[in-house]
């Protein structure tokens, strides 16, 4: 009797027991359950991104310059690019743009039918002036920039964007640098570009609407979406061009200089000054 008494004890004692540590385990997986839910919440679920509202400084006219001597000048606006064109010289004084990312994506077609700007008023250069001359009907406003818009592309051809260049200039590191420029276009989202012609008194002339040949050629760069912004400029002569593309490059201010203009004056000084001062080799990867 007392044996069966114990036993029925110790029955009861185990029973607790097991009751007790059937607790203890509910309790610690529940709490593991919810350590390993939150750490899931946290690092592997993706939470609703905060919307930053990301404003882009623009510059209206950023790509238009401005003559610090006088010269003789006709602006016109094309759908593609401006140009200041110079009834006495036969040429451009300078063509200005901005390309696109999604500009450089264009279809249209080349269609090498160079004219008479509509709008020039003066003389012009024409095809007959170029016959036999030895130089090419180099774009300042390059066609592949144009692809992007038929009117574009027909406006690139008018001699208004033409200039007489060497060819082994035009179809060299001229083409190199347009190439260049498309590039980076894509990979900043937008490059502001500002060319013309170098010509010097008593230049020599080519056919019978003596057509100026200049000595050489710029061109000024600039990346003004990026942080900073960065701008590099190039000046050629007009003969054969056959060195590295970083050989031809220098700062914009030395360009400011030779040409007696003012190079993106809507940025801020700082900024201006900044970009136009120095070059990076490094980030335009020349």
């Amino acid at each position: 009797m007392v044996q069966t008494k114990k036993k029925q004890l110790a029955r009861k004692k185990k029973k607790a027991n097991s009751h007790r540590l059937a607790v203890r385990c509910f309790v610690f997986f529940f709490l593991l359950a919810t350590v390993l839910f939150f750490a899931y919440q946290c690092f592997c679920v993706r939470q609703p991104e905060q919307k930053n509202h990301v404003v882009v400084v623009t510059y209206p006219h950023l790509e238009i310059p401005q003559s610090l001597s006088k010269r003789q000048e006709q602006i016109i606006s094309h759908t593609g690019y401006t140009v200041s064109y110079n009834k006495n010289w036969r040429l451009p004084n300078w063509v200005a743009y901005e390309l696109t990312r999604p500009e450089t994506q264009g279809k249209e077609k080349r269609n090498n039918r160079f004219t008479i700007d509509p709008n020039v008023e003066g003389a012009s250069a024409t095809n007959s002036d170029y016959l036999r001359s030895g130089y090419d009907k180099g774009h300042l406003a390059p066609t592949a920039d144009m692809k992007w818009n038929a009117t574009a592309m027909q406006e690139s051809f008018y001699f208004s964007n033409i200039c007489p260049q060497h060819p082994e200039l035009n179809r060299r590191r001229w083409k190199d640098l347009e190439e260049d420029i498309r590039k980076w276009a894509i990979a900043d989202s937008a490059i502001i570009i500002v060319c013309g012609p170098l010509v010097e008194e008593a230049a020599k002339t080519i056919g019978s609407n003596q057509v100026t040949v200049p000595q050489g050629f710029f061109k000024v760069i600039l990346s003004p979406y990026v942080s900073p912004p960065q701008a590099v400029g190039f000046i050629f002569k007009n003969e054969a061009s056959l060195g590295l593309l970083r050989e031809y490059a220098v700062t914009i201010d030395s360009i400011e200089t030779i040409t007696s203009m003012d190079f993106f004056a809507p940025l801020p000084d700082e900024i201006e000054d900044m970009v136009e001062s120095q070059f990076d080799v490094s980030y335009w990867g020349f």
